[in-house]
C-alpha cells in the first residue's frame, strides 16, 4: 500500500493548531469583555484563570493544586514583573522543561539567570539585530516568500508566511545550513515541546511523552551542526560563532553546552512571532481606515507592530511565585502562592491605556508588557519585532490586501499563546 506524504509544513501547521487548541480550553476567543468585568469587580483574584477555563497554566502545570490567585490589573502585574528577587521565575519551568533537561532561560532566577543571559545577550541586542535587517531578514523574507506569493493573489498568510518565516530567519541567525526538512523538523519539534502541557489527561498522555522525544531529537540534530560548524573553524557573526567564542571567566562554552543552548532557544525561535504577526495582520484587515494609514505613512510600521502586540497580545499570560509572604494590590500573598499575570487583561487597563479597545496608532505609549519586563524580558524580542515590521511593509505593498471571502473570517484564540488557525487573504495581481 503506498505511504501517504504528510506536507511538512502542514505537519507544523497541525502542531501549532494544537497549542492553540491546548490554551483555548473553553475560554471564549475574545476574552476581552471578561477581562474588563474580572478587573473591575475583583483585579486580585483567588484561583487560577486558566485552570477555570481548562487551560495548561504556568503556575501550576503539573496540577498540584499549588495555591494560585490572578493578577489582572497592569499597575499590580508591573511591580511583580519588576520584582524578581521575591516573585521567582522557576515554575515556569514544571510544564514542558523535563523534555529540554531544564534549560530554560525563563525559569531560570537571580544570579544564574543574570550570568547566563548575559554570556547569550550580545547577538540579540537591538544594535545587532538591526544589522540583520537588510542582510538577512528582509531578503530571506522577498526572496523566499514575497516573490513567491506575489503572483498567486491570494495566500493563507498563516501558513504560507507567518508560520515559515520567523522560522526561517531565526534558524539563519543561528548559523544553521540552509535545509528545508532540517528547518521544519526542528520547528515541529520545538512546537512538539510546547504543546506538551494539556489539562485532557488523554490528550497529555499523548502530548507529554512526544514532548520528551522532540526534545531529545532537538538536541541530536542539534549537536551534530554545532561540531561540524567548529571543525570548519570560520566563526561567523551569528549566534553559533557567538556562541564558540563566548570567554567566561577564562572557559569556553563545550560543544554539548551549546546544543542544549540552542535548543532552549529555539523553542522561542518562531512559533510566537508566528502568532504574533498573524494576530497583527487580522487586526489590521479587521481595521481597513488604520491598514491604509499604515500604508500610506510607513513611518508607522513600528507603531502599528507595538499597537497589535499591546491590543491583542500572542502570550497572554506570566507566571511567578512568592518568595516570602508578600503584598499585591492590598491582599496578602503567602510565601509559594504562584500569581498568574494576565499580561492581555493589563494590555487594556483603562488606567493606563485611554480608550483601550481601540487600534490606535498614534496611542501614547506605556512600556509594553507583551514581551514580558524587568530582568526576564524575552531575550529575542528585538528580532521579532524586525521581523514583524519587515513582513509588515511587504504585506502592504500588495495592492488592495483584504480578507477572502470565500473562507470563515478568521478568528483569534486562546486565553495564552493567542492566534488564529488561518489568515486566508487576496490581492490584485
Amino acid at each position: 500500500m503506498d505511504q501517504i506524504t504528510v506536507d511538512p509544513l502542514d505537519r507544523m501547521v497541525s502542531d501549532y493548531t494544537l497549542v492553540t487548541n491546548g490554551y483555548s480550553g473553553n475560554a471564549p476567543a475574545n476574552p476581552y469583555p471578561m477581562f474588563e468585568e474580572q478587573r473591575a469587580r475583583c483585579p486580585v483574584m483567588h484561583g487560577d484563570l486558566l485552570k477555570q477555563h481548562s487551560i495548561p497554566s504556568m503556575a501550576d502545570y503539573m496540577m498540584t493544586g499549588r495555591p494560585t490567585i490572578t493578577l489582572l490589573r497592569y499597575k499590580d502585574i508591573h511591580a511583580v514583573l519588576m520584582d524578581p528577587e521575591n516573585w521567582q521565575s522557576y515554575i515556569v519551568g514544571d510544564g514542558f522543561g523535563a523534555a529540554v533537561d531544564n534549560m530554560l532561560l525563563t525559569a531560570m532566577d537571580g544570579e544564574e539567570h543574570d550570568h547566563i543571559r548575559a554570556l547569550l545577550q550580545r547577538p540579540f541586542i537591538r544594535s545587532e539585530i538591526r544589522k540583520l535587517i537588510d542582510t538577512l531578514i528582509k531578503p530571506v523574507l522577498m526572496q523566499e516568500f514575497i516573490e513567491e506569493l506575489r503572483p498567486r493573489g491570494k495566500a493563507d498568510l498563516l501558513r504560507d508566511l507567518a508560520l515559515p518565516f520567523p522560522i526561517r530567519a531565526m534558524y539563519q541567525y543561528f548559523g544553521f545550513p540552509h535545509d528545508k526538512d532540517l528547518l521544519q523538523n526542528l520547528a515541529s519539534w520545538a512546537i512538539q515541546v510546547v504543546a506538551a502541557p494539556q489539562t485532557d489527561p488523554a490528550v497529555a498522555a499523548i502530548t507529554i511523552p512526544q514532548s520528551m522525544v522532540a526534545g531529545q531529537a532537538m538536541y541530536d540534530t542539534v549537536l551534530p551542526i554545532v561540531q561540524a560548524y567548529r571543525q570548519r573553524g570560520d566563526m561567523r557573526a551569528d549566534i553559533l560563532g557567538h556562541m564558540m567564542q563566548v570567554n567566561d571567566d577564562g572557559r569556553t562554552f563545550s560543544d554539548e553546552q551549546i546544543a542544549a543552548f540552542i535548543r532552549m532557544l529555539l523553542l522561542a525561535a518562531g512559533e510566537t512571532t508566528t502568532r504574533s504577526i498573524a494576530n497583527m495582520m487580522v487586526q489590521l484587515l479587521e481595521n481597513p481606515d488604520v491598514l491604509e494609514e499604515v500604508r500610506a505613512d510607513r513611518t508607522l510600521v513600528p507603531k502599528a507592530v507595538i499597537e497589535t502586540m499591546r491590543r491583542d497580545p500572542t502570550a497572554g499570560a506570566v507566571a511567578r511565585v512568592a518568595a516570602k509572604d508578600m503584598e499585591i494590590g492590598g491582599n496578602a500573598v503567602a510565601k509559594g502562592t504562584a500569581v498568574l499575570l494576565s499580561i492581555a487583561s493589563a494590555n487594556r487597563d483603562p488606567e493606563v491605556y485611554e480608550d483601550p479597545d481601540r487600534l490606535w496608532l498614534k496611542r501614547p505609549m506605556r512600556p509594553l508588557l507583551s514581551f514580558g519586563f524587568g530582568p526576564h524580558m524575552c531575550i529575542g524580542m528585538h528580532m521579532a519585532l524586525a521581523e514583524m515590521e519587515v513582513a509588515l511593509d511587504a504585506m502592504l505593498d500588495l495592492p488592495n490586501l483584504r480578507f477572502d471571502p470565500a473562507f470563515p473570517h478568521p478568528q483569534i484564540r486562546g486565553l495564552n499563546m493567542r492566534g488564529p488557525d488561518a489568515v486566508p487573504v487576496l490581492w490584485d495581481v
